[in-house]
């Protein structure tokens, strides 16, 4: 997903297991889009992805404990081409293999939580899973033209 070994861009934002850490990825990304030339579209859908990969990491991988890091390595292998790779130290969880979330019914009540690997699957442009010695590496890619809200899959 990382194209041929020889990223143009390569960068990293170390979070603790708190959500209240979790602010510094909006900040962080709208810095990115700022250099990179990222589209409003590209960049809402890093920050959906983000968000929900990483709060899911605190609340349910470290349990709420606040005594844990996070690691989210930014890479642009080529132009209009983005991936975070997300690692932690959680017990293993792949949400690329999962099984396809039910269907929504719009008639049923709406409830906050389990849309999470939907809406992964929804707005990234390529998901990556590998468990490592240690934990989790989650790679989310981007495309700038793929990235749109509207986008159809």
């Amino acid at each position: 997903m990382t194209g041929n070994g020889r990223d143009s861009t390569k960068e990293e934002l170390m979070l603790g297991s708190r959500l209240s850490d979790l602010a510094q990825v909006h900040v962080w990304i709208e810095s990115l889009a700022s250099r990179h030339m990222i589209p409003a579209s590209t960049q809402f859908a890093m920050n959906l992805c983000l968000e929900e990969v990483l709060s899911n990491i605190v609340q349910h991988g470290y349990s709420g404990k606040p005594d844990h890091s996070i690691a989210v390595h930014f890479v642009s292998p080529g132009k209009d081409n983005f991936v975070f790779v997300v690692e932690d130290e959680a017990p293993l969880f792949n949400p690329v293999d999962g099984p396809e979330p039910p269907a929504l019914n719009p008639l049923d009540e709406i409830h906050i939580g389990g849309q999470g690997i939907r809406l992964l699957r929804r707005f990234a442009d390529a998901l990556e899973y590998r468990a490592t010695p240690t934990g989790n590496r989650l790679s989310i890619g981007f495309t700038a033209a793929g990235s749109a809200i509207a986008k159809d899959r």
